[in-house]
């Protein structure tokens, strides 16, 4: 990612503090997949039929479940268009992706990705989602759902969202720092102390 600008590495921080931010300032509501975390503004890279694709892919990626909402609530679609606008190489990837997702979509169900029934959606998904079994004719597919799903799971959890999902205890300051007993006990035990 070597065509990323020093304007871009100092928006992502900036990013992730407005959305902790946000979460803070409002209730949450741990049981539910409603949450009050607002999805931050595109970058308006990819063109609007792109996006409602990645979209869906993200949602694909990381469904909601009782516990998270999907990706795309997680600010997951804009994470990634920001990224592409900063650099070439990742655009490329992602603009020749979501078109590759389109066309097989349409020769599969005659539907773009987008607007395709979610088994469909899935369908052509389990196809690319392991390069182990994925045949010759998939391998562009392939490349691109690696980009995707790596980069739906980064976005994803380093939101308020994903710091829920994994019950994410950090960044929190402590008053004293005690030692767990049963570690205590086993360096003792190591180091013949006892």
């Amino acid at each position: 990612m070597s065509d990323i600008s020093r304007r871009t590495l100092i928006q992502l921080p900036a990013f992730a503090a407005a959305a902790a931010a946000a979460a803070q300032e409002a209730p949450h509501d741990h049981g539910s997949q409603s949450s009050s975390f607002a999805r931050p503004p595109r970058t308006v890279f990819l063109a609007d039929h792109e996006f409602a694709t990645l979209e869906k892919l993200c949602d694909c990626i990381l469904p909601a479940d009782e516990v998270s909402p999907a990706a795309s609530a997680a600010g997951a679609p804009e994470y990634i268009e920001l990224l592409c606008s900063g650099n070439a190489r990742l655009a490329q990837i992602f603009h020749g992706g979501l078109a590759w997702l389109d066309t097989q979509s349409r020769v599969r169900c005659g539907a773009n990705f987008a607007g395709a029934p979610p088994a469909e959606q899935i369908a052509l998904l389990e196809l690319i989602a392991d390069k182990r079994q994925a045949t010759a004719e998939y391998k562009a597919g392939v490349e691109f759902f690696d980009w995707a799903r790596r980069m739906t799971v980064d976005a994803f959890y380093t939101t308020p969202h994903g710091y829920r999902d994994v019950d994410y205890k950090g960044g929190k300051g402590m008053t004293q720092y005690e030692t767990p007993a049963a570690a205590l006990a086993q360096a003792l035990q190591k180091a013949n102390l006892k």
